[in-house]
């Protein structure tokens, strides 16, 4: 298929685009310090040819002048590579110092081969891992006793120190320093983890404080609209019939709807961190159940509550769940199974508190078809009792009639 030439130049113009980007990409990946580097070795470089230059000419060189300038240039030129490639440096140098002198002796400098030596050792050790500084390092100490042996002028004993002690130094130098990084890169490392471990533990924590929201703005909406759509429906009945008769569910209505308001309005200011300007009183729990059963009473569902065992103050968690979970059954049965009538058993033990609401709703209510639909009451029912290592049993019966049982273990049974 030939291009026209909107096409071509629209492919030449991608390929341009996909150059500068690989080229772009590498500079982005080189490693860090790639340039002052490579500036070090060529200022090191053009300092030993000149340290060389003047050497030889106040002194006789070993063998020929090319093969010392070659020799120079190699071992100073790839200290550009110190940190890429520092195994492959050290080795670079030690065979660009020692390989011609196997051939001929051949000069020694200080600039254009110790340094270069020094800067090797240091860098071998620094930057790489220790099989790979030893095996380095074992090569630049072959190269100077390649040198040492061939050389007659540097094979003395006042230089072995000379040689020896900054070489030794340089490695040192290296391998502490390479611990230090390590160590400060694992703090670092710690110091991520543990501040990922701080945020993930912060957002747990809103989760379920938002999960604790929606639940408790769940049961206060539920149950006060439920009643007032209950008190609301039996008021439209009495308007025709028995007009002063229906002023009773309306102001029920009413006051169910300045309770709900008052409670979205102390959920609202918890939000708004205003829990310090808010005179709140105390979350609702077991000694607040008769209350609410005359309550559910006068809006039209009978209950009767039955406590066994020997009564005792429960957690506040556990205390607040157990009047959530009767509350919310009483809701349900009160939206789905009236008209019936509702008991509420609460029963203590040693070892757990244990509280069932069962009501006694129409084929089709409570017991027939609702009884199978999970609903938002049901689950934050199995989230509040599960928070506190209870469980929570669910059940309809055959002819009509729904039961909702919780269990909640105390600090006793816990342990």
């Amino acid at each position: 298929m030939q291009l026209t030439a909107p096409d071509q130049a629209q492919a030449r113009g991608r390929s341009r685009v996909r150059v500068e980007s690989e080229t772009r990409a590498w500079l982005r990946r080189r490693p860090a310090g790639l340039l002052p580097d490579a500036l070090f070795a060529v200022a090191v470089a053009a300092f030993a040819q000149v340290n060389l230059v003047f050497q030889l000419d106040n002194s006789t060189p070993y063998g020929p002048l090319p093969a010392v300038v070659a020799s120079t240039l190699v071992a100073t030129s790839v200290l550009a590579l110190r940190r890429v490639t520092p195994l492959a440096t050290a080795v670079i140098v030690a065979v660009a110092i020692a390989g011609p002198m196997l051939a001929t002796p051949l000069t020694v400098t200080l600039w254009g081969d110790f340094l270069p030596i020094l800067v090797a050792t240091y860098s071998v050790a620094r930057h790489s891992e220790r099989a790979r500084a030893f095996i380095g390092v074992a090569a630049v100490v072959a190269g100077l006793v390649v040198v040492f042996l061939r050389n007659p002028e540097s094979a003395t004993a006042g230089n072995f120190p000379f040689v020896a002690v900054p070489v030794a130094a340089c490695l040192v130098a290296g391998r502490v320093l390479r611990a230090r990084a390590r160590s400060q890169s694992d703090d670092r490392a710690r110091a991520q983890q543990l501040e990922a471990e701080r945020e993930e533990a912060i957002r747990a924590a809103l989760a379920e404080e938002r999960a604790r929201i929606a639940r408790e703005l769940h049961d206060i909406v539920a149950h006060c609209v439920s009643v007032m759509v209950v008190q609301a429906g039996a008021a439209e009945d009495l308007l025709d019939r028995d007009p002063q008769k229906a002023r009773a569910p309306l102001q029920s209505v009413q006051e169910t709807g300045r309770q709900a308001v008052g409670e979205l309005g102390r959920m609202l200011g918890l939000l708004r961190g205003q829990r310090a300007q808010l005179a709140l009183k105390p979350q609702p729990g077991t000694a607040d159940l008769a209350e609410l059963v005359g309550h559910m009473a006068e809006i039209g569902l009978p209950v009767e509550l039955t406590v066994e065992g020997p009564g005792r103050p429960l957690p506040p968690g556990v205390d607040l769940t157990v009047y959530r979970v009767v509350q919310e059954a009483l809701t349900n049965a009160l939206k789905h199974a009236a008209p019936t009538v509702a008991h509420v058993r609460l029963y203590y033990d040693d070892q757990s508190v244990r509280v069932s609401v069962r009501d006694a709703g129409r084929t089709g209510g409570s017991g027939g078809a609702d009884a199978n639909r999970v609903g938002h009451g049901l689950i934050g029912m199995h989230e509040r009792v599960g928070l506190y290592g209870g469980s929570l049993e669910t059940a309809g019966a055959p002819g009509g009639g729904f039961t909702v049982t919780a269990r909640l273990p105390l600090e006793a049974d816990q342990r």
